[in-house]
Formats: C-alpha cells, structure tokens, sequence
C-alpha cells in the first residue's frame, strides 16, 4: 500500500468522523468548527491530488479555496457571535 493511499485513508476517516460530529451536535458554534474542519480536510484532499497529479494549477487552487473558507469561517463566528 502507497502512502498516497494512507493519506486518503486518513483523510476519508477524519470527515467521515467530523461529518458524524456535525449530525449529532446541537450548538451551532460546533457545527461551525466542524465545517472549518471539513474545509480543512477538503483543503488537504486537493493538495494530495496535486501531489499525485504532479499538478500547480490544482495547488493554486487548493491556497485559493484555502483562504475563502478561512474568510467565510471569520463571517460564520462573527455571526454567532453578535450578528451581522
């Protein structure tokens, strides 16, 4: 088994686990923390393709994808926290 294969292993596990996490919280605050997670472990998914792909473009989108879910999860805790 490749360590390509590893790392999606992991990786599959962990959204899986925070996508279980999401579905059986209560409080919106998690749920935010888990999306954060989940954009996270999306984040790191497209990295390893360009890994695999031996691609830059895919790497330019991964930074790019990166900094619009670390914006949108500002506007998320911003709301939670006193509204818009």
């Amino acid at each position: 088994m490749s360590i390509n294969m590893i790392l999606v292993i992991i990786l599959a596990a962990g959204a899986v686990l925070a996508l279980i996490r999401m579905i059986f919280s209560r409080q919106a605050s998690t749920k935010a923390i888990v999306l954060d997670v989940l954009t996270t472990l999306t984040t790191a998914v497209i990295v390893l393709l360009a890994l695999i792909f031996k691609s830059v473009f895919l790497l330019d989108i991964a930074l790019v994808y990166a900094i619009l879910s670390f914006a949108a999860v500002l506007v998320v805790a911003r709301y939670l926290e006193r509204g818009l």
